[in-house]
């Protein structure tokens, strides 16, 4: 089975090799908030946009997953639950999904994958610690600049001659931030100004 580039790791695809691989075009919308959790997805290729909505429509972005990265894994650990939020392709994906059922019985055979999933975890609710700190300790110019730091490490961030480059719309910054788009072209306009 071939999927996205080379596995060389020999757990990674045993666990691949009980999947179901699918493909998603970027923006389409792969996990539903309300719905009905049953499903553990593993991004093969492609990064995706966690995000919540209040009831107005408006949208927060709560992270962007990369590949490797495994997304629905609250409703693996408590039946009956639903999805906490939205998950949208970012770019076009490649992603792997098992139901929780063949998960469990997987891990009964190899307990491996189930520590993988369990890291990524705590480093997920690391991450969120920080945010919730920078949320509350931070002003509006402090997120916006921890965001771009933030983002200029991810995979999917470019090599610059001045810098690293991130592809990411005023409007996305807002929605990680908390902010308006407004605020947001006036405090990079003013940090540009700054260098």
């Amino acid at each position: 089975m071939v999927l996205g580039k080379p596995q060389t790791d020999p757990t990674l695809e045993w666990f691949l090799s009980h999947c179901h691989i699918h493909k998603y075009p970027s923006k389409s919308t792969l996990i539903h908030q309300g719905e009905k959790a049953e499903t553990l997805y593993y991004i093969v290729k492609g990064s995706v946009a966690v995000l919540i909505k209040d009831e107005e429509g408006k949208e927060m972005i709560l992270s962007y997953l990369n590949q490797g990265d495994f997304i629905g894994e609250l409703g693996l650990f408590e039946e009956g639950q639903e999805r906490s939020a939205w998950v949208r392709a970012k770019t076009a994906c490649e992603v792997a999904e098992i139901s929780y059922k063949k998960f469990r019985q997987l891990i009964q055979v190899n307990p491996d994958i189930l520590m993988r999933l369990s890291s990524q975890m705590a480093r997920r609710l690391q991450v969120t610690s920080e945010k919730v700190g920078n949320l509350a300790f931070l002003d509006v110019t402090g997120r916006i600049a921890q965001t771009l730091l933030n983002l200029a490490k991810q995979p999917d961030a470019m090599t610059h001659p001045d810098g690293m480059q991130i592809k990411i719309t005023r409007q996305e910054i807002g929605q990680i931030v908390g902010c308006s788009r407004e605020t947001v072209g006036r405090i990079l306009k003013m940090l540009e100004d700054q260098i």
